[in-house]
């Protein structure tokens, strides 16, 4: 399974976006019926917008982004709540709701910033097409987008005492899931392409191509994280999804960095060391032990480097120099036949993905 088109934040663990995502209820209990449905639903939206223009925020707001919150069951909202007592320097675009008694106890306090002690979740919509992370330089986008999704979030812990936390930031095909809890908010996201998910002309090429699974896969994904009830608090914890996700994602990073500690240090350096050994058996044992190690971490500096793409990954004339694919594919193949713990671990480290578990038919949905 592809992790590419989320590998812009970090916000869910790549290993719960490809795999254990499929082992939750809320994934479970959704059928094919409805999943092709809203499928059909959302593409019809995207048909009916100008997509191959140049649509500017308000029509991109009202005739795309809001459409789709509607799909995804976000019924009760209020638009262009003032955050601030006196002016408007912050004002989001939407507050969401969970339900409309929630919203109805919100409009009774007559202060509009009191309102969002309430909400689900704010809405930050921009032009088609807008880049997320940079200003533009045309009038009325003299600040990155993101920045000002950062703004808003701190002011609204600090008028909420932190009862919302929940951002989603979008230009129409990219959607991003801020959440003011995490350790870095401006890299910790998630960002899914839904133009991309969708195939529509012109977003779906090159390169990083998705097939039908992959676009089922991560339509489904898309479904899960944006709709109303992934943010609503139930179960018998009284947690939200997204709560359950993130814990479910530092558990799991919790055992990987212990198990990390135990290969690296008790198998891999002294298997390295040994070789090294052999193949200079002349040196001295201290320079052995210095070379390994300075390999040790290059390599591991490396592969990192390539996960978090502050390595050119995407770009295909790096593939003969890099680890990421070489290593991922040898290492997915060696999994598949059983190989040690120490290669499962890996898989989980440089991110293989595995085929979903459903059968494969069209967009899997059949």
């Amino acid at each position: 399974m592809s992790i590419e088109i989320a590998s812009q934040g970090s916000l869910f663990s790549s290993d719960f976006l490809t795999d254990t995502v499929c082992t939750t209820p809320e994934w479970q209990a959704i059928t094919t019926d409805f999943c092709a449905g809203l499928f059909t639903q959302l593409s019809g939206v995207f048909g009916q917008f100008p997509i191959s223009q140049q649509p500017n925020e308000s029509q991109t707001e009202d005739d795309l982004i809001w459409p789709v919150l509607s799909l995804l069951g976000w019924s009760d909202a209020l638009r262009q709540q003032n955050l601030s007592s006196k002016g408007r320097d912050d004002v989001p675009d939407g507050l969401l709701f969970k339900d409309k008694d929630t919203k109805s106890r919100a409009n009774s306090h007559p202060e509009e910033w009191r309102r969002y002690a309430f909400g689900s979740a704010i809405v930050e919509s921009k032009r088609w097409l807008r880049p997320l992370d940079r200003r533009s330089g045309k009038r009325g986008e003299e600040t990155a987008p993101s920045t000002q999704m950062l703004r808003y979030l701190r002011r609204i812990d600090d008028v909420t005492s932190g009862a919302l936390r929940w951002g989603i930031l979008t230009n129409g095909t990219r959607w991003r899931l801020y959440f003011s809890g995490a350790r870095s908010v401006s890299e910790q996201f998630l960002e899914l392409d839904l133009a991309q998910i969708l195939d529509l002309p012109g977003h779906n090429d090159g390169l990083f191509k998705l097939s039908d699974v992959d676009r089922a896969h991560w339509f489904r994904v898309f479904m899960l994280m944006f709709r109303r009830e992934a943010f609503v608090q139930q179960g018998a914890d009284s947690r939200s999804f997204h709560a359950r996700a993130i814990a479910e994602g530092k558990f799991y990073e919790e055992r990987v960095a212990e198990d990390l500690s135990n290969k690296v240090f008790r198998e891999v350096f002294p298997d390295l060391a040994q070789s090294i050994a052999r193949a200079a058996p002349t040196a001295d044992l201290q320079d052995v032990r210095q070379g390994a190690l300075i390999l040790l971490y290059r390599l591991l500096f490396i592969l990192y480097a390539e996960d978090r793409d502050l390595l050119p990954v995407k770009d295909h004339r790096y593939d003969d120099y890099g680890l990421r694919n070489r290593v991922r594919l040898d290492i997915g193949g060696r999994k598949d036949q059983g190989c040690s713990v120490l290669m499962i671990w890996a898989v989980a480290v440089i991110g293989v993905q595995r085929q979903p578990p459903w059968p494969v038919g069209g967009l899997g949905f059949a």
